[in-house]
């Protein structure tokens, strides 16, 4: 009996212990699922906060973005028509991005630093729960050729703990700007003509780049013989003449031929860049054919792997000369009492000939004639041929053309050169589709 009490006292011991740790897996049990629970929760807590302040962020940048977007253009704007000397589009468009990002790195960084400025919006905005840490990397660079800005590194971290952090960048897109109205990269040319250029007779000058196309052989015409065309058509065609040119620009997509000439290639402003499959030199009846080239010639191919400016060029004219045939009538403004611009503009839908001094543009699908003595000033515009016919002074002229094309903004003005021409541009800032892009450089993706 004794013996068997002892036993019932050892069971009851056994199931106590038991009993107890079983008790005590779990209350350890629950401890671990409600400490996994916690910070599961503590983690989307954080995860939620650094997304509301990336948002918050992002909203501010937008605010920064446009604000200097369009306070830089009124800036830029003004010197543009206060400019007496002709700021060039692409220099106006290089004084705003520069202004721009000035604008945006002055306001990011008033109060110190990246993270100091972020750091005070956002405690500014009511988020005390995070911070932008401190950290060497956070940067803010212009996008080498690109057309943004990149703040890159900003670390978004839990400020109570700082156990969970994410780092991002914030890319910035810089509005598109235009100051002047029409093309700058056209009005750069004094003759483009969409078949050949052709230039005979006595002594003739141009000044201002030239782009000459090409035609079949079923075209050639016989007038055209004696420039000595030969494998190729089109392009650019001197016969007989003592010739200076002066460009930046030349793009022959024919040959260019030289029969009986003297001709002086030079550059314009900064470098003679010219581009044709030959240059033929061919002696004329009772006259030799010289040249002299200061500049690069490039050779180009029409099966194509040409230089990149070549085939944006040949981009270029593709897309200006791409309207003429919509011209429906012939239209001169010296007829037009009402016009009321500075220059002449010509478009017709037929041969142009012109017969005194001219200070304008022409626009035509068809041919034009510069009669003998006559001096042209802006841009000639055709789908097919140009011929100078001797003793002819043809300049290229940005700001005339420019004027041309910002006088037809009114309604007043029913027929508008700038319709037929392709790739014109209207004066304003054209905001992004989105102004600021972010990524998550730890998980790849967008806020």
């Amino acid at each position: 009996m004794k013996r068997f009490h002892w036993v019932r006292l050892y069971l009851l011991l056994l199931v106590i212990v038991l009993f107890a740790a079983a008790v005590i897996s779990c209350v350890y049990g629950c401890f671990a699922v409600y400490r996994e629970t916690a910070i599961r929760h503590g983690l989307a807590r954080s995860r939620q906060g650094i997304y509301v302040a990336g948002e918050a962020l992002e909203e501010r940048l937008l605010q920064i973005a446009k604000t200097a977007g369009y306070g830089q253009y009124d800036v830029v704007m003004d010197l543009a028509h206060a400019d007496d000397e002709g700021l060039s589009e692409r220099e106006l468009e290089e004084l705003f991005r520069t202004g721009y990002e000035e604008d945006v790195r002055a306001e990011i960084e008033k109060d110190g630093s990246i993270c100091d400025g972020f750091n005070t919006f956002l405690e500014n905005a009511g988020l005390y729960n995070v911070t932008v840490a401190p950290n060497a990397r956070t940067i803010m660079e212009a996008e080498t050729g690109g057309d943004s800005l990149i703040i890159r590194n900003v670390t978004i971290a839990d400020a109570a703990t700082g156990s969970y952090s994410e780092t991002f960048d914030f890319r910035i897109m810089i509005p598109d700007a235009v100051f002047h109205a029409g093309s700058d990269e056209l009005f750069d040319y004094c003759m483009v003509s969409g078949k050949g250029i052709y230039i005979t007779g006595m002594t003739s000058s141009v000044i201002g780049d030239i782009f000459a196309g090409q035609h079949s052989p079923e075209e050639c015409r016989e007038a055209e013989i004696v420039y000595g065309e030969t494998g190729t058509y089109g392009g650019l065609n001197i016969l007989s003449t003592q010739l200076g040119i002066r460009a930046d620009t030349i793009v022959s997509m024919g040959d260019i031929n030289l029969n009986g000439s003297f001709v002086v290639f030079a550059a314009n402003n900064e470098k003679l860049d010219c581009y044709t499959q030959r240059l033929n030199e061919i002696e004329g009846f009772s006259k030799k054919t010289s040249y002299t080239m200061e500049g690069s010639l490039n050779t180009v191919h029409a099966a194509g792997n040409n230089p990149a400016a070549y085939s944006e060029a040949v981009k270029l004219m593709d897309i200006s000369l791409s309207r003429l045939n919509e011209i429906p009538i012939y239209y001169d403004s010296d007829n037009d009492g009402g016009y009321e611009g500075r220059y002449r503009k010509l478009i017709s839908d037929t041969d142009v000939e012109i017969r005194t001094d001219y200070t304008g543009i022409v626009a035509t699908p068809a041919n034009v004639i510069i009669d003998n003595d006559v001096n042209f000033e802006g841009l000639i515009l055709c789908g097919d041929r140009i011929y100078a016919m001797g003793n002819n002074n043809i300049v290229a002229n940005a700001a005339v053309a420019r004027d041309v094309i910002a006088s037809e903004s009114g309604d007043k003005y029913g027929i508008r050169i700038s319709d037929y021409i392709g790739g014109m541009k209207i004066p304003g800032l054209t905001e992004p589709e989105r102004y600021i892009v972010t990524t998550s450089n730890d998980q790849g993706d967008m806020l």
